[in-house]
């Protein structure tokens, strides 16, 4: 992949400060341009890497990650225009875009599927339970936003055999990685304040999205594009 050491130092050089401007709060307001920096990198990353993708998949994709950034950007909580629901929207918009794009790559292998479902539903159930009693008016849309989640997690996990190893196991990680973001800052917000979150919600979350949009490219890489990264990645 072209300039991606570069591109390495910088997203997590950006992410680092991201995480530090968020723990210091009289530098929070610095977090207006680290935050979307975030997925702006990546997606300059992307665009300069995806030439080779067919144009409707890559549309797709810088979908999803204008989404992100508009809900990144919305949910700053120390800033006027901070928007719970607004930025919960602007996410589900985002994994709509994704799930689109992984949903051809995937196959509804049923002994892969069953035993999924059943761990899905499990932490379902679990999370509502946790959060039933802070939930109130919001129960029905973090219901729809879980089952988005868990359904992107799904079509990663699916993918499973119909893409090289590289592109499904950096998807699925990555996918991984987010829905742990999300859960975390759903029991954090619902359910009760975890310490050190500022931290680990943001590290998951930038590492998610790092390997998710590594995944998509590995796709289209040709083994001598790819040696630059393998000593990161391996």
């Amino acid at each position: 992949m072209k300039f991606f050491k570069v591109f390495i130092f910088f997203f997590l050089l950006n992410l680092s400060l991201d995480i530090y401007f968020n723990n210091a709060k009289e530098f929070y307001e610095l977090r207006l341009l680290t935050k979307p920096l975030i997925i702006i990198i990546l997606t300059i990353f992307f665009y300069l890497n995806s030439k080779k993708m067919e144009l409707k998949s890559r549309l797709l994709i810088f979908a999803a990650l204008a989404f992100l950034c508009i809900g990144d950007v919305i949910l700053l909580e120390d800033t006027p225009f901070y928007s719970f629901i607004i930025g919960l929207v602007s996410f589900l918009i985002a994994m709509l875009f994704y799930s689109l794009y992984f949903y051809k790559q995937t196959r509804y292998d049923i002994d892969r599927l069953i035993p999924y479902l059943a761990v899905s539903l499990l932490i379902s159930l679990s999370l509502i339970y946790l959060m039933y009693d802070g939930l109130n008016t919001l129960l029905v849309p973090v219901i729809v936003y879980m089952a988005m989640v868990l359904n992107l997690l799904k079509l990663a996990y699916l993918r499973y055999k119909n893409v090289n190893i590289k592109s499904y196991r950096l998807v699925f990680i990555g996918t991984i990685f987010f829905t742990i973001a999300q859960i975390l800052i759903g029991i954090n917000r619902f359910h009760q304040g975890l310490p050190y979150k500022d931290i680990y919600i943001m590290l998951f979350y930038g590492i998610s999205q790092l390997f998710i949009i590594l995944g998509i490219l590995a796709l289209n890489c040709s083994s001598e594009d790819s040696e630059e990264e393998n000593t990161f990645l391996i």
